[in-house]
């Protein structure tokens, strides 16, 4: 929001590297060098968990040598696989601490077991064992974790468990393949068991139950790195030392006064002389044999203290027991040229997985599940508009469920009895070339979103996919639970792009009103009625559409029902409800409490023909206020210019000379606090970056494509309503003109452009300020204004624009320095980061200006 504020961002390799490296997964082509330029300058980065992410690491290491990126990186892990240059770590005096004593030296037995045949017994006898001698010992509700390398084996685990267990314990099952939001869920309820609440259970306080039975805690990679725990005991599969190092620092973390004791089970294949795991590699045969020579009568201490002390006894070659980190790339520069380019991205473009996870690593595609979307949707002669419909409802980070390249591909293939879906895991792998280099068509499609501005967008099949697409797919496919990705489950999917949606309900909010939503055929009924009734205006629709709907939910018979805090539509989901027609007690949850929350507010309805019936969407644009408090003082709002509508509409008429000072205001704000020595050519380029506006072509646009109703007087910059069908082709502009190529040709008329430092600067900053020609457009203007065509504005009465064409054509030059060649001594000069900082700087203002103008309308 703004390259000043200093922030926090906690997120993942591929999101950061991805935006980094001006490829951000999920971000729009246009919004792209922004997210680089502020990832790019001025930034520190924490890579927790380093063992585990090399490849990246050795990425930022080349962009800091080879493109000057204002990166610094800190590694973060328990088990370094090398030796770091400038460690921070304990020193001898931490070791008296009578707290981190007892943790550190806290004794963590684990006994060694080669298992032939089929592990999954195994896996649940010697769980059911470990707890069995815990209680035994005085455990009251003992935990144990069972931590496996594959989704598939822990999904298997979890289910025997959970059958065999049902009456006397409770089995839990987590995974790194799953949505935030069950994700959240799985941890809330694990709560008691963090580090430094088992000594409260333990202490009598009422919260633990001596009676209460085991629980069970399955999981993946993800155990590893994804959560606290304080888990009494632990059955883990074979894996690198560090791996296992990392499994074991989740048993007894706090140091408790209790018998924990673990088990290592090695499948025989995983430990066969040849054995090379698609994850792992060799790493698991030779951890097992230093581990075969570590063990006393088969059982090994990994309590913190004591295994690092029998790896130094042993003179023990730690870094080469760790996962082999997957090499990145050699990055040349000209990848860094080609990334750079992002309006239009160039066909020869490197693949920027591989340098977040390695040559040997599958890159991840993100899955969105839509109760609202079907399988006819998807085709091309679909009644629906699926791009008007997510630009309403976009997909949000909290309900995807990432999931490799290939394996997207095999399940849209319904390739689902394919071992291969089982054998994934938390971390990155080696991908299924099969699968990967299968050609052809086929399967069921899925709809790829990028922005409703971007060519990439619409229905794909998978072999169409790409790395780092985002892709939703029909709730009706199936293919995730309650606990994350499950390829095999054709169960519909619980649609949870409401729940995602509410912490942005102050920026914006929108309800969709579909048939899934109803409850039964009635309401649905009742519902379309009132949206298909053109006499009912936007400001009574929510109060008329309220009246249909059934007013208070009913208890549940058995132990009542509650709404839980928040709690918003969302279809798929199920909750007891009094029905008012036909009494049925459970039904997919209503969408009242969403439709209250618009009450109040200003709202656009936008009718759509869903598959089923037609429906709609209900759109708050400024967002909602739940409490009916005033507005907060700091706007919340996204980014003006992602749609570009809003670019020039808001809630009132503005002019190009109010805009602009609004925008120059906050540039000279942002380059003052950050002391930039190019202030002078940032604030010449805000003064100036509109000026292309004053096109009286673009005025009529403004004014609906009507040259009769043009507004005399000053030139404006957004009009006060929104725009009609065809008032672009009727106002005479070639399609994909844009203004910030005419202010270019403008700028080098203005007096003020004389003052510029570095005058390509200027007019690089003027014409990227929306995020195209970086470095071409895609337009040609037959009609090249001239000094009747342009309205008077910023001190110019009368406007002489350059005769030379603009930067949108090939013919543009500046001194005999044509457009793309400017770009790239502009890269030469500044670095690729920080000339995207500088646009950032330009762009945010012009964001958070149009902003201010639309909420104080």
């Amino acid at each position: 929001r703004t390259p000043t504020q200093p922030t926090i961002l906690c997120s993942t390799v591929d999101q950061v590297g991805s935006r980094l490296l001006f490829r951000g997964y999920g971000v729009s082509n246009r919004m792209k060098p922004v997210h680089a330029g502020l990832l790019g300058t001025h930034s520190l980065i924490l890579l927790d968990e380093a063992h585990l992410s090399e490849p990246f690491r050795q990425t930022l290491q080349d962009v800091r040598r080879i493109g000057g990126a204002g990166v610094r990186t800190v590694l973060l892990s328990a088990t370094p696989g090398a030796s770091p240059t400038r460690p921070f770590g304990l020193k001898p005096v931490d070791y008296a601490d009578p707290v981190l004593k007892d943790r550190l030296e806290a004794p963590k037995p684990a006994t060694l077991r080669v298992v032939a045949g089929d592990p999954i017994e195994p896996f649940v006898k010697a769980a059911r064992n470990i707890a069995d001698r815990l209680r035994q010992a005085g455990v009251s509700n003992p935990a144990v974790g069972v931590v496996v390398n594959r989704v598939g084996l822990a999904r298997t685990i979890f289910e025997k468990l959970q059958e065999r267990e049902k009456e006397t314990a409770e089995a839990v099952l987590m995974i790194g393949r799953s949505r935030a939001i069950e994700r959240d869920r799985i941890v809330k309820a694990l709560d008691p068991f963090k580090t430094g609440r088992r000594e409260k259970r333990s202490a009598g306080d009422g919260v633990a139950d001596a009676d209460a039975g085991p629980l069970f805690v399955v999981a993946t990679q993800c155990l590893e790195v994804g959560v606290d725990l304080d888990l009494d005991g632990l059955v883990t599969q074979a894996a690198p030392l560090d791996a296992l190092r990392q499994r074991f620092g989740r048993v007894n973390r706090a140091g408790r006064n209790v018998p924990a004791e673990g088990a290592i089970l090695a499948p025989a294949e995983d430990v066969a002389k040849k054995a090379d795991d698609p994850v792992y590699g060799d790493r698991i045969v030779k951890t097992w044999d230093v581990l075969q020579r570590m063990a006393d009568n088969g059982k090994v201490d990994f309590g913190i203290k004591a295994i690092k002390r029998r790896l130094g006894d042993l003179a023990v070659d730690v870094p080469d027991l760790a996962a082999p980190p997957a090499p990145a790339p050699v990055l040349m520069p000209a990848y860094l040229d080609l990334w750079s380019q992002t309006s239009p991205p160039p066909a020869a473009d490197p693949e920027v997985g591989l340098f977040l996870h390695g040559e040997r690593a599958s890159a991840d595609v993100s899955l969105v599940w839509r109760s609202d979307v079907t399988e006819a949707d998807l085709n091309q002669d679909a009644k629906i508009d699926l791009k008007a419909l997510l630009s309403l409802v976009p997909p949000r980070a909290k309900e995807m469920v990432e999931v490799p390249l290939w394996s997207a591909r095999a399940w849209l293939r319904r390739h689902r009895n394919d071992d291969a879906l089982a054998r994934i895991a938390d971390v990155p792998q080696h991908g299924d070339d099969a699968e990967t280099n299968r050609s052809g068509e086929g399967g069921r499609r899925a709809y790829r979103w990028a922005g409703a501005d971007d060519p990439r967008t619409g229905s794909v099949e998978a072999q169409a996919l790409r790395p780092g697409d985002v892709l939703v797919v029909p709730a009706v496919y199936g293919g995730c639970d309650e606990f994350g990705w499950a390829p095999a489950s054709d169960k519909p999917v619980t649609d949870v792009a409401d729940e995602a949606a509410r912490p942005f309900r102050r920026r914006r909010h929108a309800v969709r009103i579909a048939r899934d939503v109803a409850a039964n055929d009635n309401e649905w009924d009742r519902l379309a009625a009132v949206l298909q009734d053109d006499g009912v205006a936007d400001g009574h629709l929510v109060d008329r559409l309220l009246d249909v709907l059934p007013t208070e939910p009913a208890l549940d018979p058995e132990e009542g029902y509650e709404p839980e805090e928040g709690e918003v539509a969302g279809g798929g989901a199920t909750e007891p409800v009094q029905d008012q027609d036909d009494g049925d007690a459970t039904r997919p949850r209503p969408v009242r409490k969403a439709l209250e929350a618009l009450q109040g507010a200003r709202i656009g309805k936008h009718l759509l023909p869903y598959a089923a019936a037609d429906g709609a969407v209900l759109e708050a644009p400024h967002g909602v206020r739940e409490d009916r408090s005033p507005a907060p003082k700091r706007s919340e709002g996204g980014p003006a210019t992602e749609d570009d509508t809003l670019s020039w509409t808001s809630g009132k008429p503005v002019s190009i000379d109010d805009h602009t000072s609004h925008v120059v205001e906050r540039v000279k704000r942002v380059v003052t606090l950050l002391d930039l020595p190019e202030a002078r050519d940032l604030e010449i380029a805000a003064r100036l970056h509109d000026a292309g506006k004053a096109d009286r072509r673009f005025q009529d646009l403004l004014s609906g494509g009507d040259p009769w109703n043009r507004p005399d007087g000053e030139a404006m910059a957004k009009s006060g309503k929104s725009s009609p069908k065809g008032a672009r082709e009727r106002a005479g502009l070639p399609k994909g003109w844009r203004h910030e190529a005419l202010s270019v040709r403008m700028a080098l008329t203005h007096p003020q452009f004389a003052d510029a430092r570095d005058p390509a600067l200027v007019l690089w900053l003027i014409g990227t300020h929306h995020g195209f020609g970086r470095p071409f457009f895609n337009f040609v203007d037959r009609h090249e204004p001239g000094p009747d065509d342009c309205a008077g504005c910023l001190a110019v009465e009368r406007w002489k624009p350059s005769p030379a064409p603009g930067p949108q054509s090939l013919a543009f030059h500046v001194d005999g320095v044509d457009w793309v060649a400017a770009y790239e001594r502009l890269k030469q000069c500044y670095g690729v980061w920080k000339l995207a900082h500088l646009e950032a700087i330009l762009r945010l203002a012009d964001h958070r200006a149009s902003e201010s103008e639309r909420d104080n309308a």
